[in-house]
């Protein structure tokens, strides 16, 4: 794994078009960039990389992140919002532990912001976790950048949120209720939450998902730079969304095959 410095994310995120007073949604693989050289334990690696990004975008940026919690959908596990960890990484996590954050109310695909434009995006949302009013509605409103730390461009929520307003047969829209509590009282509250049909043998199709991230490479829409031992990219979620719609209004399988639809089961009839 190759080695770098703080000096060297500020230079790579320059390079990208991170601005002063953007609003930027991080998905990150941090351990596929390697070795930072000044972090001495994990805390001081997220806390690098945070400041790194804070200091590009400044006080009038924002900057936000998936703070899923599966476990709370799979396995019954209670919901406590301020302190529920998130099963989307650890550097989500440090995000959401962050006394200027603040964490949207879905219990399971929640999002963390802080910044300008926090209360914009994850206070008052609607209750489903795609739908109008979620906080990745209200992040293409704005029309926010995505900053993939390590990860290639098409693995972000924009794509699903796109195959939700598609109407894609291989989701539906599940009811919500688990044991959830905010500043020590039990919140009694139903969501709905856009899943898969887990009996359902789902594959990405990883060529047309590369074909989109092409085409926007193409357009000079998606921009990268390396960065220890992988990539960087910035681009905007609105264009991103827009195209992927683009795919799916000629195909709804575009990016995923389903080999195991079943005449007179759901969901095919």
């Amino acid at each position: 794994m190759k080695k770098f410095k703080k000096i060297d994310i500020l230079r790579a995120l320059k390079k990208i078009g991170l601005k002063k007073g953007q609003t930027v949604y991080l998905n990150h693989k941090l351990f596929k960039l390697g070795d930072l050289c000044e972090a001495k334990d994990r805390n001081q690696y997220f806390k690098i990389f945070f400041d790194s990004i804070y200091e590009t975008i400044g006080k009038n940026g924002t900057i936000a992140t998936n703070t899923y919690t599966f476990q709370t959908l799979r396995h019954g596990k209670k919901f406590i919002y301020e302190k529920t960890k998130s099963t989307s990484g650890e550097f989500s996590d440090y995000i959401r532990r962050r006394k200027e954050s603040l964490r949207s109310q879905h219990p399971v695909f929640s999002v963390t912001a802080l910044g300008r434009h926090k209360k914009y995006l994850c206070a008052n949302n609607s209750h489903h976790n795609y739908g109008y009013n979620s906080p990745y509605h209200r992040f293409i409103e704005l029309d926010g950048k995505v900053l993939n730390l390590g990860l290639d461009a098409w693995c972000n929520p924009f794509l699903h949120l796109a195959e939700y307003l598609s109407g894609v047969p291989y989701y539906y829209n599940k009811l919500t209720n688990v044991n959830y509590y905010k500043n020590n009282k039990k919140i009694n509250k139903y969501f709905s939450t856009s899943v898969r049909y887990l009996d359902l043998d789902i594959k990405p199709k990883l060529k047309n998902l590369k074909k989109l991230e092409k085409v926007l490479i193409k357009k000079k829409l998606i921009k990268s730079e390396n960065l220890g031992s992988s990539k960087i990219y910035l681009f905007s979620a609105k264009e991103y969304f827009n195209s992927a719609l683009r795919f799916l209004e000629k195909d709804q399988f575009a990016f995923f095959k389903i080999s195991n639809f079943k005449k007179n089961r759901i969901p095919y009839k």
